[in-house]
């Protein structure tokens, strides 16, 4: 090769690694420009859930025999043996004969065996029709048990029942779309007779901001190094996301909102990490808003500024969110019953709607007045409560006396995809080792799920005893996550009933708190998900 090839080979590569890096850092600026469009994401779109739509039938179960091609049945001319010779017939005719007849008793085998095999293949195609029958028919079953519900909540809607108002406002944050890997969660408090909605909302960690700003290639050393993005930069883009994030929550439930249930709403912003100053986990309530529906509807989010916005909207909000420097959550002053709310125990609720003030975002700890922060690793769920697991290898216990664990594995339709997905004290490891039952605890690893399981299902059950007392469990992350806990909030009455459900959402894992019991037991409730029980 002559050195001005060489050069030109040279050249051709420097230019390429340069477009590499060029892309790498127009890939940081899509990041950075998604986060800081959170809220004008939002304002071209009808927030409004339309619950009737959710009940169009899902597409039919199609049908894969996987039993391989129908036999072909045997060709007699295959086994024709060529007529000898005229000297053939002569000296060997008796041996042509001999051939002949081995011949058309190979065909008579042969087509014996193929007479098995069709039957054997039709038997399988018959097997196939009728697990397929099955599908169909528990996948009809399962959409109008879906009907049903979404019936049921349009028709609490429509009178304005507190818990059917939180769960259709918590289908309309969960129907949020955010940039990837910005994570959201929240906690959801109403008051019928005020029209007060309470939010508790768990913002992302400044870590959601890239760390760096650019890319760039060093032909010295044939390496793309970044360019750290400044401090304050940081500090200002990360200020802005927790900003859009709170109008934009604030103005997804209100358009959502058409009956107009909601009169005022409180929005309570926090963010849990480690607090630079201590080193301990602290959570730190960063933006605290109050606001009436008339007030916050007079605003043009298209044309704002945040921070003037905010400002007359009489926000509070974080000096330095990077830091955590935390603002007072707002509590309302006055008399305010709490009717629903996802995010207490039934004591601690009750004491808040005594005092009026918005229930804590944690049941069982107190914010401290200082800073607004706890330092917590446990936190308690209510029904209907759903957040993100951080970790895959997950543990669950039951806390409760005389109960018991089981775990379904639930496919795309809502039921098992065989008896198998069934773990219980009979059953207790599944084939793939994703979940192990051990006493009344589960073992559960989210990597080793097959494709096809779209949720887990934990069931807590009556163990000695003809109903349950308490079902309280907890879901323990292996690895750092925060502990979860759920004590579904009237469990007497029921044997059997669904605890949680851990279900993928947009390729991350989640657990739901749903507190669903069935009178019928745990049969009853393992037949409905489509286990076969004889």
């Amino acid at each position: 090769m002559s050195v001005q090839d060489q050069k030109l080979r040279d050249r051709m590569y420097a230019e390429e690694r340069v477009r590499e890096a060029a892309e790498d850092t127009a890939q940081l600026e899509r990041q950075v420009e998604a986060l800081q469009g959170v809220l004008s994401a939002t304002l071209g779109v009808d927030d409004y859930l339309d619950l009737e739509q959710l009940k169009q039938p899902p597409p039919q179960p199609t049908f894969y025999p996987l039993v391989g091609s129908p036999p072909q049945p045997p060709r007699e001319a295959d086994f024709a043996v060529e007529g000898p010779s005229a000297l053939g017939r002569v000296f060997a005719a008796s041996k042509h004969a001999a051939r002949a007849e081995q011949r058309q008793a190979d065909y008579q085998r042969a087509l014996h065996d193929y007479g098995v095999a069709a039957q054997q293949h039709a038997a399988r195609l018959d097997e196939a029709h009728r697990r397929h029958e099955a599908e169909v028919a528990r996948a009809v079953q399962e959409h109008q048990r879906h009907v049903e519900e979404v019936t049921a909540l349009q028709r609490g809607l429509a009178a304005r029942r507190p818990e059917a108002v939180v769960r259709y406002l918590d289908l309309v944050l969960e129907a949020a779309q955010y940039p990837e890997g910005f994570p959201h969660s929240w906690r959801l408090a109403y008051a019928s007779g005020a029209g007060h909605l309470a939010i508790d909302y768990d913002f992302p960690r400044v870590d959601v901001v890239p760390g760096d700003k650019a890319y760039k290639y060093v032909k010295s050393s044939d390496a793309i190094t970044p360019t750290a993005r400044p401090a304050a930069q940081v500090r200002s883009i990360y200020a802005e996301v927790l900003r859009q994030t709170a109008l934009r929550v604030v103005h997804e439930v209100l358009e959502a909102d058409r009956g107009g249930a909601l009169r005022t709403v409180v929005f309570n912003g926090y963010v849990t990490d480690v607090d630079p100053a201590t080193g301990r986990d602290v959570r730190s309530c960063l933006v605290a808003l109050a606001t009436s529906r008339e007030r916050f509807l007079s605003v043009d989010l298209a044309r704002v500024d945040t921070v003037a916005c905010l400002a007359h909207l009489e926000a509070r909000l974080s000096k330095d969110p990077t830091k955590l420097l935390a603002v007072e959550p707002i509590e309302l002053a006055g008399s305010l019953e709490v009717d629903y709310t996802l995010d207490t125990e039934t004591d601690t609720e009750a004491t808040d709607a005594e005092r009026g003030a918005t229930p804590p975002a944690e049941g069982a700890v107190q914010r401290e007045a200082s800073n607004g922060a706890d330092t917590s690793a446990q936190q308690d769920l209510a029904a209907g409560q759903n957040v993100p697991l951080a970790e895959h290898r997950l543990q669950v216990d039951v806390l409760a006396n005389q109960a018991d664990l089981s775990v379904l594995l639930v496919g795309a339709g809502g039921t098992v995809d065989r008896d198998e997905d069934f773990l219980f004290y009979n059953n207790p490891r599944s084939t793939d080792g994703s979940v192990t039952l051990s006493g009344t605890g589960a073992t559960i690893d989210t990597a080793l799920l097959p494709q096809r399981c779209e949720r887990v299902v934990l069931v807590v059950s009556a163990d000695g005893s003809e109903y349950l007392s308490d079902a309280t469990a907890v879901l323990r992350q292996q690895g750092g996550g925060t502990d979860l806990r759920f004590r579904p909030p009237d469990s007497s009455g029921v044997s059997a009933l669904v605890w949680g459900e851990v279900y993928r959402r947009n390729g991350a894992w989640r657990l739901r708190a749903v507190g669903q019991g069935w009178a019928d037991g745990l049969a009853g409730l393992a037949r409905d998900y489509g286990v076969q029980v004889d």
